[in-house]
């Protein structure tokens, strides 16, 4: 085991060049190898991304210099390369949705078994998070977490893209309708919704370009959520609670510049400025002290994943025939 980090990645999706690998370089990781089913484009990835080397998905699983995996391959296949991955024994981070629906879900986490896997929430790594949970605690500022409005909207433009594509589970619930959800879950301790009430906009094809619900949890909680994929970016959320509220500009990918404020009375009585530090750096540097052993790993997948997926499931049903 080595000082450094390895990583190798599966897939080359965006978010691996543009989120993923600048982030686990700030954290002291280095990528040796990258895996796709396109030779062609995964050397070309490879080499815009400094990357060690491009092959297939198998070897990266079968390198001895790969302490580490990030998989960011479709949707519909997540469950199948999470599962290889963790039977390697290698310390694996999975895209989010983890699986599309509960039964994947559980099938995954069956049989991965007590693998070191994550889904890729990453933002309850961040500073900011650890904030929020503090000024949401029922001695806190706001007089406890009751209610949270939250969306998370941005542009898809082009039809190709696999959000756009049904066979590979995109839309919108799933790609980032799961963030509230998260965030609700995390704020809220609870493992699942217990009620929920949705409506959808949805593409001939299938696929939810807009969904929005009202989700009830458990000691009268309860999220509101609006999140598509053909309006202009926002992640704003409000934290409403018996004495005060939060407004916090971006509660899953938080940037130098994004804050929480704490209002009471009408008046803004406090704001924090968000660690410039992204959070796929923190959860970055989380999988590398677990994998040295210098720490114990929190938010594994096989105690966080399946109450995510089942309200995932709840709110696809809730939507109207």
């Amino acid at each position: 085991m080595t000082a450094q980090v390895r990583w190798g990645v599966l897939g080359t999706a965006n978010i691996a060049a543009h989120a993923f690998l600048p982030a686990m370089r700030a954290a002291g990781g280095v990528a040796t190898a990258v895996g796709s089913r396109d030779p062609e484009r995964s050397a070309a990835w490879a080499s815009d991304n400094e990357v060690g080397r491009a092959t297939t998905y198998g070897d990266v699983l079968a390198a001895d210099d790969v302490d580490a995996v990030y998989i960011a391959v479709p949707n519909d296949q997540h469950v199948e390369w999470a599962a290889r991955a963790a039977a390697t024994g290698k310390a694996v981070v999975c895209e989010k949705p983890l699986g599309l629906n509960l039964a994947e879900v559980d099938d995954l986490l069956d049989r991965a078994g007590d693998a070191l896997l994550w889904e890729a929430f990453v933002f309850p790594f961040h500073p900011q998070t650890a904030l929020l949970r503090r000024l949401c605690s029922p001695g806190g500022p706001i007089g406890g977490a009751r209610e949270i409005i939250s969306e998370f909207h941005f542009r898809v433009t082009h039809p190709d893209n696999n959000r756009w594509q049904a066979a590979q589970g995109g839309g919108a619930l799933l790609d980032v309708g799961c963030y509230p959800i998260r965030l609700a879950r995390l704020l809220f301790d609870a493992d699942a919704a217990v009620r929920v009430a949705a409506t959808s906009a949805t593409t001939p094809d299938g696929v939810d370009a807009e969904f929005a619900a009202v989700l009830d949890f458990p000691g009268e909680q309860r999220l509101l959520f609006s999140v598509g994929m053909r309006r202009c970016p926002s992640t704003y959320t409000r934290i409403l609670g018996d004495t005060g509220e939060l407004r916090v500009s971006n509660p899953f990918h938080p940037t130098d510049g994004d804050t929480v404020e704490l209002w009471q009375d009408g008046e803004r009585s406090e704001v924090w400025a968000a660690d410039p530090a992204p959070a796929f750096q923190h959860a970055a540097q989380h999988v590398a002290d677990v994998v040295r052993g210098a720490t114990r790993p929190r938010h594994l997948a096989s105690t966080d994943a399946r109450g995510n997926a089942a309200t995932l499931d709840m709110a696809r049903a809730a939507v109207p025939a």
